[in-house]
């Protein structure tokens, strides 16, 4: 359960690219495409925690 907090974390700023992305902007898309580092370092970072903290 220690993982949820990160896990809400990353479903939120998944939730803003998906609402803030302009599809017709090629430069939007990329740069929501950069973004995504920071949704895999918090899962990854919520699995970390998880195996730490257990």
């Amino acid at each position: 359960w220690r993982f949820y907090p990160f896990l809400l974390a990353a479903s939120g700023q998944m939730a803003w690219q998906i609402c803030t992305v302009d599809l017709s902007s090629r430069a939007e898309c990329n740069r929501k495409f950069v973004s995504n580092k920071w949704f895999g370092a918090l899962v990854y970072s919520g699995i970390l925690f998880g195996k730490l903290a257990s």
